[in-house]
């Protein structure tokens, strides 16, 4: 999952409905004029970790994330797909896009049934976090573009989300799943997991890089100040201190301040 070209882009011209970013959101569409037509789909469909667990409605892991509160909670969660998910699919394909996104959708359940029990949760926006978290690490520099108006770095953007929502899930009940869409992001995270490693190695390999290069920076001084200072002694020795010029003299005052006088031997 981890392998991809990073200068993909989406088809062009290929009708919405031809993708299966397109036939997501027909279905997820169709399931919202049925909620309203049939209550009981709420019921039997929905995530509800209770049902899960005490009658063993286990497709409602799944299930959950095609319906939605109203027509506004489903055109939002729609939109960022539309926005995202096309580019997403076209660089792993239509199989891989669909698994990651129902993947993703079911660890956002999985973290809404640890870490809120009794809740009742409908919803795409666990997988539509995933769906973030992969733009921002397979296209990390890539400029969004937040409430259409201020350009942000994808990686920058998906480090805030992912901030505002365990402050909001840890500040207790709000009527929004916080958790899931970490769940979705956690479990997205988990399928660039070996990308993820790869940087922290980069970032660790640079570190001891780079005290390499000072260790190795600061003895070259050391060094060049010794040589500076026996040859001042050398001359010292030779003509006296009086023929010092002011910087020798400046050089020396310095290195005793530094080293306690131990050049007075």
């Amino acid at each position: 999952m981890t392998r991809y070209p990073y200068n993909a882009r989406p088809p062009m011209g290929l009708p919405l409905m031809q993708t299966m970013v397109g036939r997501i959101i027909a279905i997820n569409v169709v399931v919202l004029l049925l909620q309203g037509v049939s209550p009981a789909i709420d019921y039997y469909f929905a995530l509800t970790p209770q049902l899960v667990v005490q009658r063993l409605y286990v497709w409602q892991v799944v299930s959950y994330m095609f319906l939605h509160g109203g027509f506004m909670h489903l055109f939002f969660n729609m939109l960022m797909l539309w926005i995202f998910g096309p580019t997403i699919e076209a660089v792993w394909g239509s199989r891989q896009f669909l698994r990651y996104y129902l993947i993703c959708g079911v660890g956002g359940a999985v973290a809404m049934m640890l870490l809120s029990y009794h809740s009742r949760v409908v919803g795409a926006s666990g997988a539509i976090m995933g769906l973030y978290l992969a733009y921002a690490m397979m296209f990390p520099d890539s400029r969004i573009y937040l409430y259409f108006l201020f350009p942000v770095k994808a990686k920058y953007l998906i480090m805030g989300l992912a901030v505002l929502q365990l402050v909001n899930g840890l500040s207790g009940p709000s009527g929004i799943a916080y958790f899931a869409h970490l769940g979705g992001m956690a479990t997205g995270l988990f399928f660039f997991r070996a990308q993820v490693l790869n940087w922290f190695r980069f970032r660790t390999g640079a570190r001891r890089r780079w005290d390499h290069y000072k260790r190795e920076r600061n003895e070259q001084e050391s060094r060049r100040e010794q040589d500076n200072v026996d040859s001042i002694l050398d001359k010292i020795s030779d003509k006296g201190v009086r023929n010092l010029s002011s910087t020798e003299k400046r050089i020396l005052e310095n290195y005793r301040r530094r080293h306690g006088g131990d050049d007075e031997q």
